[in-house]
This record gives structure tokens, C-alpha cells and sequence, in this order.
């Protein structure tokens, strides 16, 4: 007659419990979301300031470039 206390059996009973398919789980969809409005709100920031930003003007050239050796 075998023992109920079988350390084998324990054991057994362990593996097949770790060997079984995991349970569906779903991941969590706010972290995601939170992340593409974050990334939305600064490119449309960031295309608003451009939009709105006064153009850039640069002094006159000087009278002479050295760089193409123009006088």
C-alpha cells in the first residue's frame, strides 16, 4: 500500500501544476493611450510654435566671402 505523503508524488503534482497553460491575462491599455497623447499633444505643440514663430532674418551678407572668393 503506498503512502499518501509520497514525496514523489508532491513532487509530481508541482511540475504538472507549473507545466499547465498559463491563464489569459489582458494587458492593460491605459499605459499605451497615455503615451500616444502625450506624443500627440507635443507634436501639435510643437507644429504650433513653428507655425506661429516669427521667420528667422539674417544680417546682410558681407562685402566680401572668403569661403567662394567672391569680392
Amino acid at each position: 500500500m503506498e503512502d499518501e505523503d509520497d514525496p514523489f508524488r508532491a513532487a509530481l503534482a508541482d511540475a504538472r501544476q507549473l507545466l499547465a497553460p498559463p491563464e489569459a491575462r489582458r494587458e492593460p491599455v491605459w499605459p499605451a493611450l497615455a503615451a500616444a497623447c502625450l506624443f500627440a499633444f507635443s507634436a501639435f505643440g510643437f507644429a504650433a510654435t513653428v507655425i506661429m514663430a516669427a521667420p528667422v532674418q539674417s544680417p546682410a551678407p558681407p562685402a566680401h566671402d572668403a569661403l567662394r572668393g567672391a569680392n
